[in-house]
């Protein structure tokens, strides 16, 4: 737009009226033609995008469908096993090379993610978890290690802390990169974005609210799709 406010008023103050009206016609269809190509460049998600196996360094990567892809990766592992990209996480370090053909390392805990089979692994937590939902807002689960607030006094570690594994359901907010818990109040403050939405979820009765969070979510992922890079 700063092109359009800076070059407009000097083209209008130039020739013949027609000439003015030509050229106000060459500018619109210029900004027309460029926003165009802007949006032929993105695709909304559906399940018949295919991601790009590979591993995501950020979050940019993967709404870009640019990951660092099997070829670029060196490892000892073959590269032709199912499971390579499986194998290659659970290593401290990934080595690839650039674009330029020099070898890069990162750390395996600070990468986003990956994609294998056209499935997408978000990093939360120490582990890989499986994107159910891809989305403007996804939805995963995950294990997470508690501690109990109960201590049995028959047992023999009595007085110590106790710790148990807990399935968990969460929601990765890709306008954020932040990921919530997925209850209730969370949902109450993802949806404010849409006051449609916001509206009709506060409007239901509590009781009936946790039953629902999973229907708002796709009705909110709908109306706001998450808009991906094409190839």
């Amino acid at each position: 737009m700063k092109l359009l406010n800076t070059e407009l008023i000097p083209l209008c103050k130039k020739g013949s009226g027609i000439e003015k009206m030509k050229q106000l016609f060459q500018i619109i269809f210029f900004f027309i033609s460029q926003h165009s190509f802007a949006q032929g460049d993105s695709v909304a998600y559906t399940h018949e995008y295919e991601f790009d196996e590979g591993v995501f360094l950020t979050e940019n990567q993967f709404k870009q469908n640019n990951p660092i892809p099997k070829l670029s990766i060196v490892s000892d592992y073959p590269k032709s096993q199912s499971d390579f990209l499986d194998e290659v996480i659970t290593q401290k370090n990934i080595t690839f090379k650039d674009a330029s053909g020099k070898e890069q390392k990162v750390e395996t805990a600070t990468i986003w993610g990956y994609c294998k089979n056209r499935t997408i692994y978000l990093n939360f937590n120490k582990e890989f978890s499986r994107l159910n939902v891809i989305g403007s807002l996804c939805y995963f689960t995950a294990t997470v290690r508690t501690v109990s607030p109960f201590r049995d006094p028959m047992n023999y570690n009595y007085g110590m802390n106790t710790t148990y594994d807990e399935l968990r359901q969460f929601v990765y907010d890709t306008e954020t990169n932040e990921v919530l818990d997925f209850n209730v109040k969370n949902m109450e403050t993802l949806l404010m974005r849409d006051s449609l939405l916001h509206n009709q979820f506060m409007a239901l009765k509590k009781r009936d609210k946790p039953d629902a969070i999973f229907i708002y979510l796709r009705k909110y992922n709908e109306r706001h799709p998450l808009y991906l890079t094409t190839k």
